[in-house]
């Protein structure tokens, strides 16, 4: 906060609320709202409003604490007390997805036997090589987060002062979910994707989950042969007939079947076994576990409940504007995306076999890990989109505040000279959550850079 801003707040709070009153005799609160007096001069401005916090009850010294105590209740204005609230409600957020970033990889660290002061890519790379015969293979599809229409609603209610926020539609690049039924429709500008799961589906759509494919002419096959395999298989079993057969990766021609694990949605030409999503079904999403109405070709769709993808928020205020864009950002909910891990153990001699065996234990643990991580880590980046939006923003909060009091509402004036104060502690708290959100972003690409992700 700057000395100049303070000063040009006093004088227009002065101005707003006729401060000035007090110099003409008023004995109460209420009768400082309301009478109008010369102007006074600025170390007698801010006396006076000393004054007539006293008068009214107010606390202009913020005795009951701020921001940096947890207290975003400061000055009794509804749009500024909103903005403190996203400032803390950020100041919460990173922290827990920050913690959460920082949880996954030390437990990553520790599956793997890594040190926590020791490069993980490096380590990490060096245990693939040691262990594989041809590296770690990767797919991952993109994290899904989806923002929460009424949240803004609810945010911009809280801020704006208004009792019921009601519902209203918003601009949403990307998918909008909606309630999968056979009457389900979408507007000329958006697909409508349905998404079915069952043990099995024949997909005539993009399958997420594992493909089935049956081989009756000798073909590669890059996930589980199940049937013959003209070269090396890494597993047998017996079929009905008690004879051996492929159950594993095959490193030939494998005829039989072929189950492929699909990490992100794919072409299934036979049995999908997971999710299977279509695009413009015929009668509607009869029978659909998720229905979503997606835009086309970068266009935008209207939407009043989940938003997979980035929320245009309603129009607000110019003081409210910074915290309904930043509560938009914070109020997503990220799913796990799927990820597909694919590897040759190494034989031989020189292969550490307790070694190998706690290094594929914790491969086995990366299945689940590395997709919470993926999606902490999206989170992270909307995150610090958030703070971006909060930053540097609390003066025109306050000084848009300031705008909309007009003449005669004196406890405006005495709360924001509390909040004025607050100014120092938002850039602090902003700057030092921002940091650590950064901070376990950076950590967690030594793991995935060490993946190829």
């Amino acid at each position: 906060m700057t000395i100049g801003f303070r000063y040009r707040l006093v004088g227009r709070l002065a101005t707003t609320v006729s401060i000035g009153a007090l110099a003409l005799g008023a004995s109460s609160c209420s009768e400082a709202a309301e009478a109008k007096g010369p102007e006074v001069a600025t170390t007698q401005q801010a006396q006076s409003l000393a004054d007539l916090a006293e008068q009214c009850g107010l606390d202009i010294e913020c005795k009951a604490g701020g921001i940096a105590e947890g207290n975003a209740k400061v000055s009794g204005v509804a749009s500024v007390d909103a903005f403190f609230a996203s400032v803390i409600n950020f100041q919460t957020t990173a922290a827990n997805v920050s913690g959460g970033i920082d949880a996954e990889l030390a437990a990553i660290r520790a599956d793997f036997g890594i040190a926590a002061d020791a490069n993980l890519a490096t380590e990490l790379q060096a245990q693939i090589d040691a262990n594989l015969t041809a590296g770690l293979s990767i797919e991952a599809e993109p994290a899904r987060c989806q923002a929460d229409v009424s949240a803004s609603l609810d945010a911009k209610a809280r801020c704006e002062g208004e009792v019921d926020p009601g519902s209203a539609m918003v601009e949403c690049s990307g998918g909008c979910e909606v309630e999968a039924s056979a009457e389900v429709s979408c507007d000329a500008e958006a697909d409508l994707n349905c998404t079915m799961t069952a043990p099995s589906v024949a997909c005539e759509g993009s399958c997420q989950g594992s493909c089935d494919v049956e081989l009756t002419a000798a073909a590669s096959c890059e996930g589980t042969c199940k049937g013959s395999c003209s070269g090396g298989c890494d597993a047998y079993v017996k079929n009905a007939s008690g004879e051996a057969e492929c159950a594993g990766k095959c490193d030939g021609m494998c005829m039989g079947s072929c189950e492929t694990e699909l990490a992100a949605s794919a072409t299934c030409e036979g049995t999908c076994k997971g999710e299977c999503t279509v695009t413009n079904p015929e009668g509607g999403c009869e029978g659909g576990v998720r229905a979503s109405c997606e835009a086309k070709a970068g266009g935008m769709v209207m939407c009043d409940g989940r938003c997979d993808g980035e929320i245009t928020p309603p129009s607000a205020s110019v003081e409210c504007e910074a915290s309904v864009k930043a509560e938009a950002k914070m109020n997503v909910q990220c799913t796990p995306p799927r990820v597909a891990i694919d590897y040759e153990l190494a034989v031989g001699g020189s292969v550490d076999v307790q070694a190998q065996a706690r290094f594929e234990a914790a491969l086995e643990n990366l299945k689940v890990r590395l997709p919470a991580l993926l999606a902490s880590i999206k989170r992270a980046e909307l995150a610090v989109d958030a703070g971006a939006d909060l930053s540097g923003s609390a003066q025109t909060a306050i000084m848009g505040a300031a705008d909309a009091a007009g003449e005669g509402n004196a406890r405006i004036a005495i709360g924001l000279a509390c909040a004025v104060k607050q100014i120092g502690a938002v850039g602090t708290v902003v700057a030092d959550s921002s940091a650590a959100l950064e901070g376990s972003i950076s950590a967690s690409a030594e793991l995935t850079a060490a993946l190829g992700l």
